[in-house]
């Protein structure tokens, strides 16, 4: 068993989770626990394998091999029943930027592309930088967790949406959609010949009772249309890293994919980034299981210990981003924020980056951490809330 309660000091590192809390927070003193990466140690075989290649000492382009696309394919393979073919993946620093190519290659000027607030914030500006026009088609918050609305996504199809993007798992709500549900998403996709372009960053971190399922293996239909975007980055926390691949529906996509890629400057990864992925996949899944358990457990305390309170927990599925419902307080946007930073002195996600309507009373919690974190975090939104 993985012990994942040790606190790591990452001061003095360059984390942007606490280089930026003055910037974000107004002050240095506030509890990080927004940006999606995790304060626990990588598995130790992903730090084995980049000392072992750090000895080498030389540092020079490096390219991926049959060897690590066949352990991306395993992995896929026993975690998923996915059966992928090796020669539709193309690798990318991040899944940002696969999106901003994918919108460039895919769409054009002008052209609807539809998101799903409150969504991770990059959705709307990898949209808008391309002078693209987004189409909102917002969850339906009830009973304490999201859905989607699908009469209304088939009348924004109907009008000519040329693209479709989605987070799969859910980030920042936590859902991890259901066989039905993907499938009526990819019934509208294929009916309308809407491109799906398929953030399933998080797919690996599922809470029991839960599967994830990729979209593009439900059908050949949808496979023909869908553009999956997975990475280890979430998964094992490597983000800085900078590792992530795309699954493209046939050859031609992939090689128009792999087109704007390389106009983006985004031809290799570097060095430490494919020897990270290989460890990852191939070493990694006992230190994940473990983890997933320790995600569970911090979840549960936060649900127990913020009852009595009126913040509430929206229901999570999966990830390690728990949405937080602040609406029973009463409170506004900015008088949240301001007794979050100042009085509580926790650093949450501003709910309003995921959607300046639909996020208005909510953030974003991290429980990536120590237990000692989280129930620190808790004490203090306790006794600023309660």
């Amino acid at each position: 068993m993985t012990e994942f309660n040790e606190k790591t000091n990452r001061e003095n590192t360059r984390a942007v989770k606490y280089e930026f809390r003055e910037k974000l927070f107004e002050r240095n003193d506030v509890l990080p626990m927004w940006v999606a990466d995790m304060d626990l140690p990588a598995p130790q075989a992903i730090q084995d394998a980049i000392m072992s290649r750090a000895e080498h000492n030389i540092y020079g382009y490096t390219t991926h091999d049959d060897a690590l696309l066949s352990t991306i394919q395993n992995w896929l393979a026993k975690r998923y029943q996915y059966d992928v073919n090796t020669d539709l993946i193309s690798f990318s620093p991040g899944v940002i930027p696969a999106l901003h190519a994918l919108v460039e290659a895919f769409t054009e000027e002008g052209d609807q592309i539809v998101i799903q607030p409150p969504v991770y914030p990059p959705f709307f500006s990898v949209v808008e930088s391309h002078d693209r026009t987004i189409v909102e088609n917002p969850l339906v918050y009830e009973n304490n967790t999201y859905r989607m609305n699908f009469d209304q996504l088939e009348e924004q199809f109907k009008q000519g949406a040329k693209a479709f993007i989605l987070c799969s798992p859910h980030n920042p709500v936590g859902r991890v959609w259901t066989e039905s549900e993907l499938k009526q998403l990819a019934d509208l996709c294929v009916s309308y010949n809407v491109y799906l372009f398929s953030d399933e960053i998080h797919s690996d971190i599922i809470f029991s009772g839960h599967q994830h399922l990729p979209v593009a293996d439900l059908n050949e239909n949808i496979s023909a249309l869908t553009f999956t975007m997975m990475a280890p980055s979430k998964t094992f926390n490597i983000a800085g890293l900078q590792a992530s691949f795309t699954i493209s529906p046939d050859e031609e996509s992939k090689k128009t994919l792999d087109q704007q890629l390389m106009k983006q400057g985004a031809v290799m990864l570097n060095t430490i980034a494919y020897t990270a992925m290989e460890a990852a996949y191939q070493h990694g899944e006992p230190w994940l299981e473990d983890l997933i358990k320790h995600l569970e457990g911090n979840y549960a305390y936060l649900q127990e210990q913020l009852k009595p309170t009126k913040v509430k927990p929206v229901k999570a599925e999966g990830t390690y981003l728990i949405w937080l419902d602040f609406s029973e307080t009463g409170l506004n946007h900015e008088e949240i924020k301001r007794k979050l930073n100042h009085e509580a002195k926790v650093g949450l996600n501003d709910g309003q980056s995921f959607s300046k309507e639909h996020g208005d009373q909510f953030m974003r919690i991290n429980i990536a951490c120590p237990r000692e974190m989280v129930e620190d975090a808790v004490e203090r939104l306790v006794s600023t809330f309660g």
